[in-house]
């Protein structure tokens, strides 16, 4: 069962981080379309070639400024799993989630535990000795990003209904 979450915590981390990759170092960026152009221009080359320095990956071939904010996924999948256990708890005692967020003590002390299992579960599966870095390696080997990718919408649509249901809920 472990392996089976660690796997699915990086799915959803290489997904994140290569759709991110792609959006933000490939779509958005003026120096990686100006690096196609036909003609010479030696500020534009300059300015080129300190974009590509800035932005160089790690020695595993991963982007730290894409990889931080890949980040949120795992953290948002630890998320929706304490809200899972909400809405059942809900569900089950017929309690109002209003009526225990109302007291602000709690709700630190809940955001408090959020943040330690959250920080837990990213270090259990995915930053421990860099397991990602091999969980990448055997993705892009792999190459069944169809099955990557659709595990990935599949969960955001799941964790986005849950959310809703818990919001509507309360």
């Amino acid at each position: 069962m472990r392996n089976l979450l660690e796997k699915y915590y990086n799915i959803n981390f290489y997904c994140s981080y290569k759709l991110q990759f792609f959006i933000f170092r490939r779509m958005l960026n003026p120096f990686y379309w100006l690096s196609f152009s036909k003609w010479k221009n030696g500020y534009i080359n300059r300015c080129i070639s300190i974009d590509k320095q800035m932005h160089e990956p790690d020695k595993g071939g991963v982007n730290a400024n894409i990889r931080h904010l890949a980040l949120s996924t795992p953290c948002i999948i630890s998320l929706w799993a304490f809200c899972l256990g909400c809405l059942a708890c809900i569900k089950i005692f017929r309690i109002s989630l209003l009526s225990i967020l109302r007291n602000d003590i709690i709700l630190i002390l809940w955001l408090v535990v959020i943040g330690i299992c959250g920080y837990y579960v990213n270090e259990i599966f995915l930053f421990k000795n860099d397991k990602y870095k091999k969980y990448f390696a055997e993705f892009d080997k792999k190459k069944r990003y169809l099955l990557y990718y659709g595990i990935y919408v599949v969960s955001l649509i799941i964790r986005l209904a849950t959310f809703y249901l818990l919001l509507a809920s309360a």
